[in-house]
């Protein structure tokens, strides 16, 4: 007569177990391929916002622009507009413009290393006496 071994296991057994390696070489293969992922630009949140001066100041024609910048995803540097035209790109924190008696609109405008410009932005209105 033969004897089975204590440690043999059925055919609904080796499934069970089967099943369980699959789901953990699975659940192992997604957090591998999550980490090579890049971070999405839609998901990065990079924001601006112009601390001086306050929109709707009076300055002199020598206009400091202090700003805080939290760059995320692709943003890298900021880009300068005077009324609508671009004046200059530049990393540092504060800028000082030379602007023009009269009123005008100053925005500050995210970009990638490349100059693409990027969704955040912010904007003061000033008049220069």
């Amino acid at each position: 007569m033969i004897e089975a071994k204590k440690n043999a296991q059925s055919p609904g057994d080796r499934k069970d177990i089967a099943s369980h390696r699959l789901k953990e070489l699975t659940t192992a293969a997604l957090a591998a391929a999550l980490l090579l992922l890049p971070v999405s630009p839609a998901l990065a949140k990079t924001t601006i916002k112009i601390l001086s001066p306050k929109n709707g100041a009076t300055v002199s024609p020598k206009v400091r622009v202090k700003y805080a910048y939290h760059k995320e995803g692709r943003a890298n540097h900021v880009h300068i507009f005077v009324d609508g035209n671009f004046l200059e790109a530049t990393h540092d924190d504060p800028v000082t413009l030379n602007l023009p008696s009269g009123h005008h609109t100053i925005m500050l405008r995210a970009a990638s290393r490349h100059h693409d410009l990027l969704k955040a932005r912010a904007s003061v209105d000033v008049d220069v006496k």
